[in-house]
């Protein structure tokens, strides 16, 4: 039977690493894939590696921070699988999820993404990734306008209808927090490239990818849940290596040399309007239903969504408020009928 590498790579996230390791075990054993499993201790830490030998099959320890691209290169080189699922390690893979993806990437020249969930009731939509372009620059200096929110609106409900329906949709760009993808195909395209610190080393290499005729796909039956910047919050250093990636990738590929690029990456170009803390952490508003969008930003510039809610409150769950980690993040009450912007607030 041909055996299945997952690869997680860990930064000082043993515990949230065992657990995504255990829940990718438990699928494969009840979907009957042959599974090794791999673990990429990047923190240089005997603890941290200690916990992963108890976790997983296989622990590649470097001793030091090698970038998520090149503990991925590591992992692959490590692993004997025929096919990969290479991931974050703040993951929890559900049911049924790791054979729809391997079903996907074991077709010719393909890489296949899960639909990512916040929470673990599969009620909060995370956005399906875009490819970073020159327009994603545009967009960032229009951050917090109607207009932009609308349209990640309108293209957040497309896609949790997708992943409602269990379709599988060419896409132009897949999260990096688990892809899975044949040996062949990672052969075809390369290493991820080391130059990345964190951030952007899935965009370079998926874009590689689609330039040599590769295909992106989305699987909407696979489903993950994806605890959103639980370890690069964690670091002082996230954002520097965010802008350094960032400038990489749009030099590389387009050559650009933007005014955009030298914008902090948390700092919104738009003023973002005041947000009061909610009541209890409750979000009330009258209407017979309302999308919910879930922001860490006050101006909306990326969100998750709750495609539909009625009763005229909602409050995130909780392992979805421990997620947060003490910082404030923003939720939104849209009509979904009008579009109007029905309440908002703080949670923490």
């Amino acid at each position: 039977m041909p055996v299945i590498s997952a690869v997680v790579v860990s930064y000082r996230s043993g515990a949230l690493a065992a657990r995504a390791l255990e829940t990718i075990r438990r699928d494969a054993a009840v979907s009957g894939l042959s599974l090794e499993t791999v673990a990429v201790v990047n923190s240089g830490d005997p603890e941290e590696a200690r916990v992963l030998r108890e976790a997983a099959d296989l622990v590649v320890d470097p001793g030091r921070n090698l970038g998520f691209a090149g503990g991925l290169n590591a992992g692959v080189r490590a692993a004997r699988g025929d096919t990969f699922v290479l991931a974050n390690p703040d993951l929890v893979v559900r049911p049924g999820a790791l054979g729809a993806l391997i079903r996907a990437a074991r077709a010719d020249f393909v890489a296949a993404g899960p639909a990512f969930f916040l929470d673990e009731e599969e009620t909060i939509h995370l956005p399906p990734a875009e490819e970073p372009h020159p327009l994603t620059l545009v967009r960032r200096r229009l951050s917090g306008s109607q207009a932009v929110f609308r349209r990640q609106l309108a293209r957040g409900l497309r896609a949790a209808g997708e992943a409602a329906r269990g379709e599988t949709r060419e896409a132009s760009a897949l999260s990096g927090a688990l892809v899975a993808v044949s040996r062949r195909t990672l052969e075809r395209v390369g290493d991820f490239d080391e130059g990345y610190a964190l951030y952007f080393e899935e965009s370079d290499w998926q874009r590689r990818m689609r330039k040599a005729g590769g295909l992106l796909l989305r699987v909407g039956a696979a489903r993950v849940v994806h605890r959103y910047n639980q370890s690069a919050r964690l670091e002082p250093r996230a954002a520097g290596w965010f802008a350094a990636s960032e400038r990489r990738y749009f030099e590389t590929h387009f050559g650009a040399r933007d005014r955009a690029l030298e914008a902090p990456a948390t700092a919104p170009l738009v003023a973002a309007p005041a947000s009061t803390p909610l009541a209890g952490g409750v979000l009330l508003f009258d209407a017979p239903a309302a999308a919910i969008a879930l922001s860490p930003v006050a101006d909306f510039g990326a969100f998750a969504l709750v495609p539909r809610v009625t009763g005229g409150t909602w409050r995130p769950a909780e392992d979805v408020a421990r997620g947060f980690g003490g910082a404030t993040w923003h939720a939104r009450a849209v009509d979904l009928v009008t579009g109007r912007v029905l309440a908002e607030g703080a949670l923490s």
